[in-house]
């Protein structure tokens, strides 16, 4: 008699822990229902800030205050289309040679030196508020700057 208790017990508790998995596995769970239910509130605020162009990702991620090569690219993505590379305002300081590409969508630019960054010298990039983008629309109203410098050589 004790033996079919305790056979029935295992078996309950087996069956609870398999519709417990199927349950957190399928997403089923109230947390999935948590985040579908806040996924068209976040698709109307993530339009409303599509209105306007605005820098949506750097590379290096984050651009200031960051450490780069003395080789290495810097790529800027927008959340909208620039119109076309000579629309793209920006200037870095100290003056450097930069070869300037522009994606096939045409959302991101990518810096890369001509010759090579200084070592252990800091650079600024301004990315200018006339840049231009699809449908005529600006950056907005202050430019958008980046501190960034380069490894520093330290020798023997």
């Amino acid at each position: 008699m004790i033996k079919l208790i305790k056979a029935k017990i295992i078996w309950i508790m087996g069956a609870i822990a398999l519709i417990l998995i199927a349950i957190f596995s399928k997403g089923l769970y109230f947390g999935n229902l948590a985040s579908q239910s806040s996924a068209p509130a976040q698709n109307i605020l993530t339009e409303k800030k599509n209105d306007s162009p605005r820098i949506s990702t750097t590379n290096p991620s984050p651009l200031e205050e960051t450490i780069v090569l003395p080789t290495q690219s810097i790529s800027i993505s927008f959340n909208m289309p620039l119109e076309s590379i000579p629309e793209l305002r920006y200037s870095i300081e100290p003056a450097l040679d930069l070869k300037v590409e522009l994606s096939d969508d045409k959302k991101t630019v990518k810096f890369t030196p001509k010759k090579s960054f200084e070592l252990g010298q800091g650079y600024t990039l301004y990315i200018k508020s006339e840049t231009k983008f699809d449908g005529k629309k600006t950056l907005g109203p202050e430019e958008k700057v980046y501190h960034f410098s380069t490894i520093s050589y330290r020798g023997v």
